[in-house]
Formats: structure tokens, C-alpha cells, sequence
């Protein structure tokens, strides 16, 4: 379902949740205001952002799956620098380990990783969780993941990967628009109206698929059910041929903070069985995780 060559990216993204709000940052002489290819002027920089940081960081995300390896005009023609500012933060992630060079190529190394890990071994929810996956996992055949809500996103932090040929798998760390997935869905619905209108338009801007729903009024609606239901089935938002089924987790004040879904291949499942036999089951996993993070 997913490549593993994103893992390195999205991971990464989860350390920059306090500045996702910036959208450009002045990073001083020889650098444009940049922030994933925007451009902005310096007032959108709060006073006490460290720009420097935040251009690292939009070197680092500049390499994905289809750009695995940049030369330096590649990478400044991606985050909106010039040469001389791409070349400097490239040749520091370079000495810090962060990057491989050879010849004109650049290309992330397998550090890089250990910035996502600092924040997945400081969340405990995934270490609880990982044993109630791997249970559900062999006693349904298919994959099952733990994801939590980032902003418009849903991040997925714990999963166990079905050993089935057909069935989908996931990657952790991989993000998804929260209101085209299961996970999302219910993670959203618990939210105030204020926070599900804000989180529509967050979201919403790109179907991922053509059957994906658009109108707001419909996700809305949909969003009203799975509230209701407490929880949701998504039938081919995501990804063509994948129908998926989630419930929340809520802590003990009764705030959902995470949600667990199953995931499975529309040819070998149907949404009957999934509603039918795997709800129960899953409900159960997810009450039992709920307890653990109480006691």
C-alpha cells in the first residue's frame, strides 16, 4: 500500500508538528522564503522561529520517492533556496550524517530516521498497543494499524502487517488526509464542530481517489454517522481496492487519542463481514488498549 522509500520523509515530519503554521521563513542573505516549494513574505516568520532549522528540515523533506537522489540544483530548485543556501544546509547535513554525497549526488542516509524514532519511543501508546495488533492480526489475517491525529492528517505509529499475499500493508510514520480514512473519520468526529469544520478544510482539498467524497455537507453527514456509530468503514478513499474499519481509543478523560483500524482487500473481504464479525473484535482490542492506558 505504501513504499517504503516515504518512511524516511514522513517520519521526519512528525518532529516539525510546533511548525507546520509556518508557511515561509527568512532564513537571512542567500536564502528565499521557503516552506515545502511556498513562497512568503518575512512577516509570516514568528519572532522566535529558528529559520535555519526549518530550511534543514525543508531540505531533508525535499527527497521523496520519486526524487530519491538531487543534485544541488534540484534540491535548491525544490525548496525555493539558491545554490549557495541549498549547498550550505546539504553540506551540514552532510557532516552531520544526515546526508550521502558522491559526485553531484546527494541523497538521504538511514540518520535520518533516527528523528522519527525519538518522537515514536516517547510515545508509549504504540509500545501498549503492539501486542493487542499483533493478536488481532493472527486471528483475522489482516493488517492492523494504530494511527493518531496530526493536524489534518492521521499518522500511523504501531501496525501489524497481514502475512496475506493480496492484503494491504502499511508503513509507519506514512501520513493521510484524516477525512478520507477510517482512522481520520473517527478521530474527527469526536471533535468539537469548530475543530471538524477546520479539520474538512484542512483535508479536503485533495481526494485521493475518485471515489473519494468532496462536498462538505456529505463528509459532514458521514462524519455525524460514524460519531453516532463510534465507528467507520471507508470503502476505496484512500486507495483503490482497500476497504478499511476503525474505532477510537479515548484516554481517561474521555478524549479519543488514537484509533485502530483493519485493513483489507476488497476482493477477499466484504463490508459485511468487516461490519459483521471483524467490529466485535476490533472493539474488543481497542477497549483493551483503552485499559491499559487507564490503569
Amino acid at each position: 500500500m505504501v513504499a517504503d522509500s516515504s518512511r524516511t520523509i514522513d517520519l521526519v515530519r512528525l518532529k516539525e508538528q510546533s511548525l507546520e503554521h509556518v508557511h515561509a521563513i527568512q532564513a537571512g542573505p542567500g536564502h528565499a522564503p521557503v516552506t515545502a516549494g511556498k513562497r512568503a513574505g518575512k512577516e509570516d516568520k514568528p519572532r522566535d522561529v529558528v529559520g535555519s532549522i526549518a530550511h534543514g528540515l525543508n531540505v531533508i523533506k525535499s527527497f521523496d520517492a520519486e526524487h530519491p537522489q538531487m543534485t544541488l540544483s534540484q534540491v535548491a530548485e525544490r525548496t525555493g533556496m539558491t545554490r549557495a543556501g541549498a549547498r550550505r544546509y546539504l553540506l551540514t547535513l552532510t557532516h552531520l550524517g544526515y546526508v550521502y554525497h558522491e559526485d553531484r549526488l546527494f541523497r538521504l542516509s538511514p540518520k535520518v530516521m533516527e528523528l522519527g524514532y525519538s518522537y515514536l519511543s516517547s510515545l508509549p501508546l504504540s509500545t501498549i498497543a503492539q501486542p493487542y495488533l499483533e493478536s488481532l492480526r493472527d486471528e483475522t489475517g489482516e493488517t492492523i494499524a494504530l494511527a493518531v491525529l496530526d493536524d489534518g492528517f492521521v499518522v500511523h505509529v504501531a501496525r501489524a502487517n497481514s502475512r496475506k499475499l493480496m492484503a494491504p500493508t502499511l508503513t509507519i510514520g506514512r501520513r493521510f488526509p484524516a477525512v478520507y480514512t477510517s482512522t481520520g473519520r473517527v478521530l474527527t468526529a469526536m471533535k468539537s464542530s469548530r475543530e471538524i469544520k477546520e479539520l474538512i478544510r484542512q483535508s479536503a482539498a485533495s481526494p485521493p481517489t475518485h471515489l473519494s467524497l468532496t462536498g462538505e455537507s456529505e463528509l459532514r453527514e458521514t462524519l455525524e454517522k460514524v460519531r453516532r456509530d463510534r465507528y467507520a468503514v471507508v470503502d476505496q478513499e484512500t486507495e483503490v481496492g482497500v476497504r478499511t474499519l476503525a474505532v477510537p481509543i479515548f484516554n481517561r478523560s474521555g478524549e479519543a487519542v488514537a484509533a485502530m483500524n483493519i485493513l483489507t482487500n476488497i476482493a477477499t473481504v466484504t463490508k459485511q463481514y468487516l461490519i459483521r464479525t471483524c467490529l466485535p473484535l476490533l472493539k474488543a482490542a481497542a477497549d483493551d488498549i483503552q485499559r491499559a492506558l487507564v490503569d
